[in-house]
């Protein structure tokens, strides 16, 4: 009569089992490095598609509310060398509703939300052929005031228009594409960036970039300044 396992088949089976139990391990180990390799690129390509939306989307307001001020006056909306570019835009466009006179830090206006304390405005005269930049102070009842004296004067109707500056900068060092609006900070927008590189064709008003992240994953594009025309 057979009352249990033999010292023999007690190793065996416990050899066995740690066969096993190496072998789950192992496996496991490999899909959790798998996954884990699977999550990066993923995070990465999705890092790669958000920051060619935003500088797509960026890039076709370049020059907006301002095509006529900036052909006419010859103000340079698209800047660009090599790893950085930096362009200009209308946020937000109003009309001087009484006539302003050189000298005054007033103007009539109706409230606009563009149009807030220390943001940057042009203000220019279709018929006098002049314009302005100037910097907001902040609201009395229906008027904006400035910083500084107005330099012209200006009829009724004359425009005023929010201007908007959007810069990139390439950090070699950090690997890190930044964006800054304005005066403000600049702010991370991928990270991992072997190389970044900007082309401006003035003879089409198109801009072509190259966007590579981490030596490999590598991104062209070419937008047409439609704003600019």
């Amino acid at each position: 009569m057979h009352n249990g396992f033999s010292l023999l088949e007690l190793l065996i089976a416990l050899a066995l089992g740690v066969s096993l139990l190496s072998i789950v391990i192992i496996n496991t180990s490999q899909s959790a490095t798998l996954s884990k390799r699977i999550n990066h690129k993923q995070e990465t390509l999705e890092a790669i598609f958000h920051t060619v939306d935003t500088i797509k989307s960026d890039l076709t307001k370049c020059g907006m509310r301002l095509q006529e001020a900036g052909g006419r006056f010859g103000l340079n909306l698209f800047r660009c060398s090599g790893d950085r570019f930096s362009f200009m835009l209308g946020a937000g466009s109003e009309m001087i509703l009484e006539t302003a006179l050189a000298g005054e830090k007033q103007l009539a206006m109706n409230r606009n939300d563009y149009f807030r304390k220390n943001k940057e405005i042009l203000i220019y005269s279709r018929e006098g052929q002049v314009f302005e930049f100037n910097r907001i102070s902040g609201w009395n009842g229906g008027r904006l005031e400035l910083i500084q004296p107005l330099q012209n004067g200006y009829a009724p109707h004359s425009p005023i228009v929010v201007v908007k500056t959007i810069e990139y900068k390439f950090f070699p060092k950090q690997q890190c594409l930044k964006r800054k609006v304005d005066r403000g900070h600049f702010q991370p927008l991928i990270e991992n960036v072997t190389d970044f590189y900007v082309n401006f064709f003035s003879e089409s008003n198109s801009v072509l970039y190259r966007l590579e992240v981490n030596a490999k994953e590598q991104v062209r594009g070419y937008i047409f300044l439609v704003n600019m025309v």
